[in-house]
């Protein structure tokens, strides 16, 4: 199963304050095509950087999870982006087929339904297991967290 997408035009890695990899390291993760699922909630990758993985979300109104009091994204569409992202930011940390064993999802403010930038970041990588972690917050706000989670996979054998 592939789960990876284009690249699109993001601002700056100073914006995050962090380094950009060299181009020689920049792998398949920015150029495949992302999974139906995450095509479908308008999630792709658009950045890889030296300790994490940028994706924007450009959530469809399928990614919506109600109206009232203002319309927000559903928590499966901001869990799913924990499970992308975090899957994301082990892969470019250890190449392989990683499989999500375990995923916590906390969501600390409705999140519009507007662009919004995922961070992964992969804590520890070993040989059978991996975590991550991840921040959901709206693309033009980067300071402005809508929810965080962490997740934990298993290296398939395939």
């Amino acid at each position: 199963m592939q789960r990876f997408g284009t690249v699109q035009e993001v601002s700056t890695a100073t914006d995050w304050q962090l380094r950009p990899l060299p181009s020689a390291a920049v792998t398949d993760l920015l150029t495949d095509p992302p999974s139906p699922l995450d095509a479908a909630i308008g999630l792709v990758a658009v950045e890889l950087l030296d300790d994490a993985v940028v994706l924007r979300l450009d959530p469809p109104d399928v990614a919506l999870g109600g109206e009232q009091p203002r319309p927000f994204l559903h928590g499966g569409t901001l869990a799913t982006c924990v499970d992308t992202a975090g899957w994301y930011a082990v892969a470019h940390r250890s190449p392989g087929e990683w499989i999500a064993v375990d995923l916590r999802c906390d969501f600390l403010r409705l999140a519009a339904p507007v662009p919004h930038r995922v961070v992964g970041r992969c804590l520890t990588a070993g040989r059978t297991l991996a975590t991550a972690d991840v921040e959901i917050t709206p693309w033009d706000e980067p300071d402005r967290l809508v929810a965080v989670g962490r997740a934990r996979y298993i290296r398939g054998t395939g």
